[in-house]
């Protein structure tokens, strides 16, 4: 079991801590009532990609902040499950959005609109649209609960490439080495005005750094090899996340796990859709093609 909840580290912290709550044994129950699910096959109603032999097992990550869609990524583990990638969608894409429930199909919309709309079913049919791949599941992930986990944690040690002075979000921190605890870590992934050009494209490499720095921390510090430690650790997630029903227990996050035993975390691969300014709005970002629908379909 620890092999397996290792290697899972690589591609999610967080998924990785929830399976790892198995091994608290009396501790089973509370888990599983912690957890929240959403049935996306009754709850999309349009014709899905299919879902072949051989393909890349897809997940869709989603970042949940004050009630809307703030972070998506795509995590695609081959069918040898010792490949991934993960693929960051940034939240002003404008794409055609489906049907959601009772809201008709727009010819064009944010990326993030999806959420607001229809919640995960929504957001899960908007990418299958935009992609053409098949999302096998879905994981929200509330940003109070990823703050919670980095205080549990002890605070995350990250390399600042810049210095950030950001208002909006209240960090202000040097550029180099430095550490940050649950609310800094959580301005992190959210600071967006005060560096670069003040895009979301840099916002995101500001989440991916995170995220190699967060597996980093737990993988080093073998947070997995106390039960105790990782009952903390799930006790906190398992209250922060909405999963699909087919990985909405913790027997079936477990299992997930074990699928990826053969990967390694040097076997990861962080990428960013595609995009190019979409013209009728300057602050607005589209796919941009071929190299959008190449990406997809190089998995």
């Amino acid at each position: 079991m620890n092999v397996h909840l290792k290697r899972w580290l690589a591609v999610s912290g967080t998924a990785l801590v929830i399976a790892a709550g198995v091994v608290a044994g009396g501790s089973y129950w509370r888990l599983e009532s912690n957890l929240q699910t959403v049935d996306l096959a009754k709850e999309i109603t349009h014709p899905r990609p299919p879902s072949t032999p051989g393909r890349p097992l897809n997940i869709l990550l989603v970042g949940k902040d004050d009630g809307r869609s703030d972070t998506a990524m795509v995590v695609q583990l081959n069918a040898a499950g010792d490949q991934a990638r993960v693929v960051s969608i940034p939240r002003d894409t404008m794409v055609p959005r489906p049907r959601c429930g009772a809201s008709p199909p727009v010819a064009i919309a944010m990326f993030n609109s999806a959420f607001s709309t229809g919640g995960a079913a929504c957001t899960v049919a908007t990418v299958e649209q935009m992609s053409g791949i098949r999302i096998d599941h879905f994981v929200q992930i509330d940003f109070n609960g990823f703050r919670d986990l980095i205080d549990r944690l002890g605070g995350i040690d990250v390399t600042m490439p810049e210095a950030i002075d950001d208002e909006k979000s209240g960090l202000h921190v040097p550029a180099g080495p430095t550490k940050l605890d649950g609310t800094q870590a959580l301005a992190f992934v959210r600071t967006r005005y005060s560096i670069g050009d003040g895009s979301d494209l840099n916002r995101i490499k500001n989440q991916q750094l995170f995220m190699r720095a967060l597996s980093e921390k737990m993988a080093n510090e073998n947070w997995l090899a106390s039960p105790a430690k990782t009952l903390e650790l799930a006790d906190v997630l398992t209250k922060s996340i909405v999963t699909d029903t087919g990985i909405g227990s913790i027997p079936k996050l477990a299992d997930l796990a074990g699928k990826l035993t053969a990967l390694k975390p040097e076997s990861i691969a962080y990428v960013t859709l595609p995009t190019e300014t979409y013209l009728p709005d300057p602050n607005r970002v589209q796919p941009k093609q071929p190299e959008a629908d190449a990406l997809w379909q190089a998995a």
